[in-house]
């Protein structure tokens, strides 16, 4: 004896799908009718990164007497784009709030909050107590100071009891000296 099994539960109404279709309608007549917005909107956008590029690019080839002219802004992005030609991550951190790190960088797992002097001056303690605290305050593995002049005596001795790392304007020429070599390949 065969049993045959029907079902008498009808199909429940599909609400979603015409909802979705006339939701995605909406969208695509909305991008279509808008299109010179969206092309404006992304002409900006392509030129904001135009205009990116070709400043790390003109960064990127400046020279110490460059680097003597620039803003301390600008020495920042700078660095940054500096450091990763040497091997390392970067990234320069907001101008408000950053506790004394211009740009964090990362090399080999090791996390470096960086502190960047452009100063027409020697650079004192100041520089080497601003990284110390974002060491700290960023849980870095250590901390250095990159600036294009000469340390003050007590400077370097507050870094050397604190094992921060200085770059004066020497070392920076020389890191720079790296990066052009490698450019030129």
């Amino acid at each position: 004896m065969n049993i045959v099994v029907t079902s008498t539960a009808s199909k429940s109404p599909n609400f979603v799908g015409p909802a979705v279709k006339d939701v995605a309608h909406g969208m695509l007549s909305s991008v279509l009718t808008f299109w010179p917005v969206w092309l404006v909107v992304g002409l900006v956008l392509l030129g904001r990164f135009v205009f990116t590029l070709t400043r790390l690019r003109r960064l990127s080839q400046s020279g110490i007497r460059d680097v003597d002219r620039m803003s301390g802004r600008e020495f920042e992005s700078y660095l940054g784009s500096l450091f990763p030609r040497l091997g390392y991550s970067a990234h320069v951190t907001p101008h408000q709030g950053d506790y004394g790190a211009d740009l964090l960088v990362t090399k080999d797992g090791k996390r470096i909050a960086v502190q960047a002097k452009r100063w027409k001056r020697p650079i004192g303690v100041s520089a080497v107590q601003q990284v110390v605290a974002a060491r700290g305050y960023h849980g870095c593995d250590s901390a250095l100071v990159v600036a294009n002049r000469a340390f003050t005596q007590a400077a370097r001795g507050l870094a050397r009891a604190n094992g921060v790392e200085l770059w004066d304007r020497d070392v920076l020429i020389s890191k720079m000296i790296v990066v052009r070599g490698q450019i030129r390949r």
